[in-house]
């Protein structure tokens, strides 16, 4: 995973200081998660107080994880369980993941005493804890070579028959699977899916069909692993899985790893099948397994089947995807499909036609790289200096340099002149207000939904999503939280930037580009 401290520090900072809007909980915990994740455990302690003198909220349970654990991972076991217990005198209820982290930390220090104690007294608060914490006794016995006690503290939590989602479970089948238990690892995944029993009880996910499919990867029962891929309950009134897009990926995935391409494309073609949309993942997935194996053809066809989809392609995996292919000889191809990414929205990188571009060059084909350059131009994409210097330098040797002088002293007056990119209305509220002649901003309503759309249009949150990495290990106790700046006030009239005699001017009133705003939130 690729991390990006800085970049969630700024965007906290554009949004919510420089614009005035109004963070909720789980802005101040991503930007809290970071800090943590940094090992700047004092900067997140810093906004947690921020939280506690200046919003009109209290701190959340997912808060004083993030805190617990980066307080853990710094050594400062003490000041963990002293922020738990400031957690029980400020009113919250005994949270089993905070619990976990402060036990985690005392097990890795070896004072499984200590750690035993905080779990009895968990026990004592409440009723129903999270299945999490079996999990970390269970991993922490078997490192000790102790099966016997992990397996105990297995069959205490079985014996305790909690009703629990399918995240819970799913850690403590990760850690049969990874100390052998296998034959303990399959009975507790056919008793998921005996009480998969939807609506009424979700008790397995695609995470937990990954686990025991990539667990037959490892012994090499690829036939096994499709099975297991397909596996349903037998008890009567449980109900097959409808596998998602993340439980495709991962098998195509494996397939993939083990070069059985012809598994692999039978796998997309379910997922077609089953009308499900892949994504990124899925189509990177398959390019770079024919990559590997220069099956280029295959290549080109994924790679048009994923800009027919839309889908957004990176700069890093676009230059070299498309250098691949023009290193084979595929130049007038790649421009044919970096065009068809082009047509759509949002605009591939300046990098990936740079490549693209001077492919067209060395092959001599300059039309269609001059073509190339002009897409640059109306889609408002920069135009590297370099790449301008080599443009010139080439068709000055083919005897066309006003040519293309021409055309690049004509890409600095458009880019001067006018944007890039017109707004386009999100809403029949903005529509209406373009259509009168009024200037775009604020809705009236704004605070209440219009037309029952969303107040929000994009509800991304940065770093991490509110309801993927907000619970640490897949706790069941979904907070409901809303995205990242999701709870905001009414937006001032600046922060849209819509001029009252043009209404079609794009933000210009930041110094930190929009441009890699957009990049950074998808």
């Amino acid at each position: 995973m690729i991390c990006r401290y800085d970049d969630a520090v700024s965007l906290f900072k554009f949004f919510f200081e420089k614009h005035n809007i109004v963070p909720n909980v789980v802005s101040y915990n991503n930007l809290i998660n970071a800090h943590c994740d940094e090992g700047k455990v004092d900067s997140g302690l810093e906004i947690y107080r921020r939280i506690i003198e200046t919003a009109l909220f209290s701190p959340s349970s997912v808060t004083y994880r993030h805190l617990t654990k980066g307080l853990i991972a710094a050594g400062r076991i003490e000041d963990a369980v002293a922020l738990l217990r400031e957690m029980l005198a400020k009113g919250h209820g005994a949270d089993s993941l905070v619990y976990n982290n402060v036990i985690k930390g005392f097990l890795e220090l070896g004072n499984l005493e200590k750690a035993n104690e905080f779990f009895d007294e968990l026990k004592e608060r409440c009723l129903v804890y999270d299945g999490v914490i079996n999990a970390t006794f269970m991993d922490w016995w078997f490192k000790q070579g102790k099966d016997k006690e992990a397996m105990g503290s297995y069959k205490s939590w079985q014996d305790k028959n909690f009703k629990v989602v399918p995240a819970t479970c799913n850690t403590i089948l990760e850690v049969l699977v990874r100390y052998g238990k296998k034959e303990a690892a399959c009975a507790l995944f056919e008793h998921m899916l005996d009480n998969h029993t939807p609506p009424t009880q979700q008790a397995v996910n695609s995470d937990t069909f990954n686990i025991m499919v990539n667990e037959c990867f490892k012994e090499a029962g690829f036939e096994e692993a499709i099975h297991t891929f397909k596996k349903a309950g037998t008890k009567s009134g449980s109900k097959p899985f409808q596998m998602d897009v993340a439980g495709y990926n991962n098998i195509i995935a494996r397939f993939c790893e083990n070069g059985m391409m012809e598994h692999a494309e039978e796998f997309f073609a379910a997922l077609l099948a089953k009308c499900l949309t892949p994504d990124v993942v899925t189509f990177r997935t398959l390019i770079d397994a024919y990559l590997k194996r220069e099956e280029i053809d295959d290549v080109l066809r994924t790679l048009n089947k994923m800009a027919d989809a839309g889908l957004r392609v990176v700069a890093s995996f676009g230059t070299r995807v498309f250098g691949e292919l023009i290193k084979n000889g595929k130049e007038v191809e790649s421009a044919e499909i970096l065009t068809k990414m082009g047509n759509k929205d949002p605009k591939p990188d300046s990098s990936i036609y740079d490549v693209v571009v001077r492919g067209l060059c060395s092959a001599g084909e300059l039309d269609a790289s001059k073509d190339m350059l002009d897409q640059m131009i109306k889609y408002g994409v920069g135009i590297p200096l370099a790449l301008k210097e080599f443009l010139i330098e080439v068709f000055g040797n083919a005897g066309r340099a006003s040519e293309i002088k021409s055309v690049l002293d004509e890409s600095k007056w458009i880019n001067i002149s006018r944007p890039a990119y017109a707004r386009q209305p999100r809403s029949q509220h903005e529509t209406a207000q373009m259509a009168s002649g009024q200037p775009l901003g604020p809705s009236p309503m704004m605070g209440r939904s219009v037309s029952s759309e969303p107040q929000i249009a994009r509800p991304q949150s940065f770093g991490v999503h509110p309801m993927s990495r907000q619970t640490e290990l897949g706790s069941p106790q979904m907070t409901g939280q809303l995205s990242l700046g999701s709870h905001n006030k009414q937006q001032p009239s600046e922060f849209l930037n819509m001029d009252q005699q043009h209404p079609l001017r794009p933000y210009q009133g930041s110094g930190y580009p929009i441009e890699a705003l957009n990049v950074i939130l998808l």
